[in-house]
């Protein structure tokens, strides 16, 4: 018996035991369904696609990756383990390869039994035989949704997408917990933006926004904390003692180290005490905002010396926001944990012991150049170019020679990171930092980024004829020391006598004019910045 269309399908075998090979289907934007071999790994569904086109990995991410990618074996973002790729078929998919296969091999049938009756006929003078019309049935088709939290490995640049908070790449292994949460901030802060975007009218609607939106940083914040804490309970040796339920220990930090304290670990160990007392008491603020309506109790009112009982707590937009950056520092570390790499050192650790190696530079810059740059951009408060105080550099680096620190500081300056004026008197020259500094070191030290800062400004900017730079400050939410370097790239476009000389504290320029060839600018560089 003739099986044609069968035999297209055959990847090998013999024709009467094929091996078949059925494409599995795929969601609109080309992803296929995969399915956990680990019956713990809830949910264990997710979906695959290929590596993202022309993604270039950096080194120090590319470290961090368990297998070299593209190789045989997935892993499961949601548990960690490593199997066939074979293994990984999903449930749904293995009844659609068994329909269409039952479908092919029934009308192969039917055109064999159709031929044989055809050659019967033919060579009989009594018996004739007019085969009927066909049906032709259309090949079964299936669809596939993709899932809601879609992410590239930022270490491989693989293109998957998961139900659940994913611990790991799919393809190269690699710690995806930051990545996740980061996605997670990254709504937040869009959150945020849309409650900014509110009229005066709607100011009610406007807290409610950021209510949600800090209700939102530590409902995250508290199940990536729980989920890592688990893996890190189901990867004990056999034996291991039983643990007690983990409750909501994660929506406080002392719970929180205790329970990590179990493998000699402290999530929270990057964090100096002024940045865990305000993680502590946004944790007490959201509690107020989800069980109280947002109003102050006598509990909050000892942590929050401002807030007075009985009022509504206040929400300010800019707080939100280190709200999550803090979440996402203690993130990151157990990231690094999870990856196995060398965590950075505890909070209130000297310069001398945190000074970063011969592979932890920055561009062109040496060793030493690269902490002097990310101690300056650490240092600024408001992300003003400033004369920096000389005494204050030495005494940070007491390790350094002050020939090792005119070194450094020559090293910038080569770059236009500051810019020096020599004296006579004076060993170290005084030094003038510049604003191309933060635009290079504020991704490094201060996890923002002045180039989407500036894109997220400049539809604010040419709205207006004239702006006055503190009120766009209050109209965009964001903290100073990140308004100032995104604000400083857009007036370097304006011409300079539209930018008013006058000084005032905190800010570039007090005002700016834009006209049209100033809106031209700043669109060029709009387009310069999004590539």
């Amino acid at each position: 018996m003739k099986l044609k269309r069968l035999e297209k399908m055959r990847t090998g075998g013999s024709r009467t035991k094929m091996q078949l090979s059925i494409p599995v289907p795929k969601t609109p934007d080309g992803r296929v369904y995969r399915y956990s071999p680990n019956i713990d790994a809830h949910p264990r569904h997710f979906v695959l696609s290929e590596p993202v086109v022309g993604f270039v990995a950096d080194p120090e991410r590319a470290a961090r990756m368990k297998y070299p990618p593209g190789t045989r074996g997935t892993v499961c973002p949601y548990s960690g383990v490593r199997a066939d790729d074979a293994e990984f078929t999903h449930p749904d998919d293995r009844k659609a390869a068994i329909k269409i296969i039952k479908q092919t091999a029934l009308q192969d049938a039917r055109d064999a039994f159709s031929d044989m009756l055809a050659d019967v006929a033919r060579g009989s003078k009594s018996i004739t035989y007019k085969p009927a019309a066909r049906p032709s049935k259309p090949r079964p088709r299936f669809g596939r949704r993709d899932l809601m939290r879609l992410l590239v490995c930022d270490c491989c640049g693989r293109d998957y997408g998961v139900f659940a908070i994913a611990l790991f790449c799919p393809d190269c292994g690699a710690p995806n917990l930051a990545l996740h949460f980061a996605r997670e901030a990254e709504l937040v802060g869009q959150q945020v933006d849309l409650a900014a975007s509110q009229s005066k009218e709607n100011q009610e609607l406007a807290y409610r926004l950021l209510g949600n939106a800090h209700e939102d940083v530590l409902t995250a914040f508290e199940a990536t904390l729980k989920v890592a804490y688990v893996y890190r309970v189901q990867n004990r040796p056999p034996g291991s003692a039983l643990i007690k339920p983990v409750s909501n220990d994660f929506q406080n930090i002392d719970k929180g180290r205790k329970r990590f304290d179990e493998f000699s670990f402290d999530p929270f160990a990057e964090l100096d005490a002024a940045e865990l007392a305000v993680l502590s008491l946004n944790i007490q603020k959201r509690h107020l905002i989800g069980h109280n309506l947002g109003v102050v109790d006598a509990k909050f009112a000892q942590h929050a010396k401002e807030a007075k009982l009985g009022e509504t707590v206040e929400l300010v937009a800019a707080d939100i926001r280190a709200f999550a950056a803090l979440c996402k520092r203690v993130v990151r570390r157990i990231d690094d944990m999870l990856g196995d790499v060398p965590l950075p050192p505890p909070a209130g650790e000297t310069e001398e012991k945190a000074m970063p190696s011969a592979t932890e530079t920055v561009a062109d810059l040496t060793p030493e150049g690269s902490a002097v740059g990310k101690w300056i951009c650490k240092a600024s408060v408001d992300g003003l170019p400033w004369h920096l105080d000389e005494d204050a550099l030495i005494a940070a680096f007491p390790n350094l020679s002050t020939d090792q620190l005119a070194e450094a500081l020559a090293d910038l300056a080569e770059d236009d990171y500051v810019s020096l004026a020599h004296t006579i008197s004076e060993r170290l020259p005084r030094i003038h930092v510049r604003e191309d500094l933060f635009l290079t070191f504020d991704p490094i030290c201060m996890e923002s980024d002045p180039v989407a800062d500036a894109l997220q400004l400049i539809p604010l900017v040419l709205a207006k004829d004239s702006v006055n730079v503190p009120g766009l400050h209050a109209e965009s939410a964001m903290p100073l020391r990140r308004f100032n370097p995104a604000i400083g790239m857009i007036i370097s476009e304006i011409g300079e006598r539209r930018v008013s000389g006058a000084w005032v504290e905190g800010y570039p320029a007090p005002y700016f004019f834009v006209v049209d060839s100033d809106r031209v600018a700043i669109k060029r560089l709009a387009r310069r910045l999004e590539g």
